[in-house]
């Protein structure tokens, strides 16, 4: 397999990064020049992180979405994937992470609610004199 980040071919491990070896080792000691930086100047934006460190913007964007760094505040270059509100850690916002994790607990309340339904018991008769089946809900 070739390293996406160098092109160089090599042989990738079960549940490891994507990278070569080497490339794993220059993005760890880039994330280390990185946290160091930040722990002199911790209300740096991500830009001004890359221009004094010479790490890729990308990259501290990455280690912040990984949650591997937390800027102090929010970054324009650093922004929601839902909504486009800048963000200093992660990939959404608080607010769109309220929003889906409310939607998510209503989909497992539903699921629940529908679950239930599929297993109640029902007994089932018909009228002598009509003919018509009915069901009712065991309790």
């Amino acid at each position: 397999m070739n390293c996406p980040r160098c092109g160089k071919v090599y042989q990738p491990v079960m549940g490891g990064r994507e990278l070569c070896p080497s490339c794993i080792k220059q993005e760890e000691e880039d994330y280390k020049l990185v946290f160091q930086f930040m722990t002199s100047r911790p209300s740096a934006t991500a830009q001004e992180i890359a221009n004094e460190t010479g790490v890729e913007l990308k990259e501290i964007l990455r280690f912040v979405r990984e949650n591997r760094l937390h800027l102090v505040k929010a970054d324009q270059a650093l922004r929601c994937e839902s909504c486009g509100t800048p963000i200093s850690s992660g990939k959404i916002c608080d607010n769109c992470r309220k929003k889906l994790t409310n939607s998510m607990k209503k989909d497992i309340d539903n699921l629940k609610r529908e679950k239930q339904k599929s297993t109640e018991k029902y007994s089932i008769s018909r009228d002598k004199q009509t003919g018509n089946i009915s069901r009712k809900k065991k309790t």
